[in-house]
């Protein structure tokens, strides 16, 4: 087939492909039924026999594998359901060289003998295979040219105008602009004012519940109450006095647009001062160390297990026991080696991970990397505030000493106090500088591809081997937490990129068992 003269193009089975996903809009592209309307009027124009019904798709050929309608029609073709493609353009069928290449492997080998597209002429000779793939070329590099400008738009737009897709409680996006939510913004305003006044996270959950509080999911109109974790990690975000804070930079969004805050940023570093006070130990002591610790929960309450030795006189063994007093389970404990064997059988088989793994690996990595940095920065962000807070109020507490008699109770408590203070001054510091050594360093997380194949492949073996707190280390790093009843442990969870990895090779499992 050599010479298009050859061929009677009305007597091949054309398929009608239709492809518009949601990176186009900046492209203008024609919408499904303009495609179709314009392939039909080609079609009748050059007396092409069409199959029905149309191949509609409305996913990106930006990566291979991710188009179940076009898969099925290459596989049509090769039955002989169809002889060739009908398209408003090539990079309708593609945008990645995978699936172009295999396109044009199917038309070397006459599988497919013949593309018809509105936009583009093609001929089934060397000429018009050399200019399809240049056109499968320029529809690549467009792809990848406007992702790259669609993620240096949104790095400028939030450097330069604060702007940002995220969401935040109390207020509404409006392209990019926070705005106060009415009613809901007052009662986060009101949050804020309680948890200075020193009220629990549990009460003011309760008083935002009790009022009415909701946040609306715009895509399906659901409405979600407010939770005990999000008004957590609320009380540390410095956004609710102006600060947004991401990955790798952060905007003063009251310096941009008229940003209203939630919270003043005094209130704020205060109640940030009274939140890392609550978690420093008054005295420091030893802990004993245990393996698992906070990784085994209990089945019945989903409550966090303590882990500690038994109390007997003779031979000592490890338990998890499960201290809360609302648990309905009848056996409190149970064996740390109930787990521990768990987990040797678990690995047994290894993970087994391939180098193309190990490439997915980096890239979930990355992605964990940037959530991770961005929690730094946010921490790193508040303590530099309260190490300010701190700094001021030693200042202030240091004049107040001019005025006042050496040897009284008020200095001498004043003096007290000052001496507190520098010590938490001296704990804000080495926290910071361990904080900014974590950003410096975005790789440390990073296994080389010996490392990930090694431990993949002897996972066992290696955790059989190590002493304790060497299996804690490799166990927290593979595994997230474990779930047990009262005899066995009934489920588990892999630590992020291990999890995304499997469960990624037991999708393409099922659906290869599938086909």
């Amino acid at each position: 087939m050599n010479n298009e003269n050859e061929i009677d193009y009305t007597k091949l089975k054309y398929a009608l492909y239709a492809r518009k996903s949601t990176d186009d809009p900046q492209r203008q592209l024609r919408s499904i039924p303009d495609q179709i309307n314009e392939c039909l009027d080609l079609a009748e124009r050059l007396h092409l026999r069409i199959v029905r019904p149309y191949i509609i798709e409305e996913k990106s050929a930006k990566k291979p594998h991710l188009r179940p309608a076009f898969r099925q029609m290459i596989n049509d073709i090769k039955a002989g359901k169809y002889d060739a493609i009908l398209a408003w353009n090539p990079d309708r069928l593609a945008r990645n060289m995978l699936e172009a290449g295999m396109l044009i492997d199917l038309a070397d080998t006459e599988v497919i003998k013949d593309f018809k597209f509105v936009t583009h002429v093609y001929s089934p000779d060397a000429n018009g295979k050399m200019l399809l793939g240049m056109a499968f070329v320029l529809s690549k590099q467009y792809s990848d040219k406007l992702s790259q400008d669609v993620t240096r738009g949104v790095r400028s737009r939030f450097v330069s105008e604060g702007k940002t897709p995220m969401t935040k409680q109390g207020y509404v996006n409006e392209e990019g602009i926070f705005r106060p939510d009415g009613q809901n913004f007052e009662l986060i305003k009101k949050t804020w004012l309680m948890r200075k006044e020193g009220t629990s996270i549990e009460d003011i959950n309760e008083y935002l519940n009790q009022n009415g509080y909701f946040k609306v999911v715009k895509s399906s109109g659901r409405k979600i109450p407010m939770t005990k974790q999000k008004l957590s990690d609320l009380f540390h975000d410095p956004f609710y006095y102006g600060v947004l804070v991401q990955a790798k930079q952060e905007v003063d969004l009251r310096q941009l647009y008229d940003f209203e805050p939630a919270v003043t940023e005094e209130d704020f570093f205060e109640i940030q001062q009274l939140n890392y006070r609550r978690i420093k130990p008054n005295k420091p002591h030893k802990v004993a160390f245990y393996p698992f610790r906070q990784m085994v929960c209990c089945a019945y309450c989903d409550s966090s297990m303590v882990v500690a030795p038994s109390s007997g006189s003779s031979k000592r063994y490890l338990y998890f026991r499960c201290d809360n007093t609302n648990c309905t389970r009848k056996k409190r404990s149970i064996r740390a080696k109930v787990v521990v064997d768990f987990i040797y059988d678990l690995l047994h088989e290894g993970l087994n991970f391939s180098e193309k793994e190990y490439k997915d690996y980096l890239k979930n990595i990355t992605i964990i990397s940037d959530k991770k940095r961005a929690s730094i920065r946010l921490d790193l962000h508040n303590r530099q505030g309260v190490l300010k807070h701190v700094s001021g109020e030693i200042k202030e507490i240091s004049y107040r000493l001019i005025k006042l008699e050496k040897g009284s109770r008020v200095y001498k408590e004043n003096m007290d106090r000052i001496a507190r203070l520098e010590e938490e001054e001296r704990t804000l510091k080495k926290n910071i500088s361990k904080l900014e050594g974590q950003l410096r360093d975005p790789e440390e997380d990073k296994l080389s591809i010996e490392q990930f194949l090694n431990l993949s492949k002897n996972a066992e073996r290696t955790v059989q081997s190590a002493d304790e707190k060497v299996k804690d280390l490799i166990c927290r790093f593979i595994f997230l937490n474990f779930l047990v009843d009262e005899e066995k442990v009934t489920s588990y969870q892999l630590k992020e990129p291990f999890a995304t990895l499997l469960k990624q090779r037991q999708s393409s499992s099922s659906r290869g068992a599938g086909n």
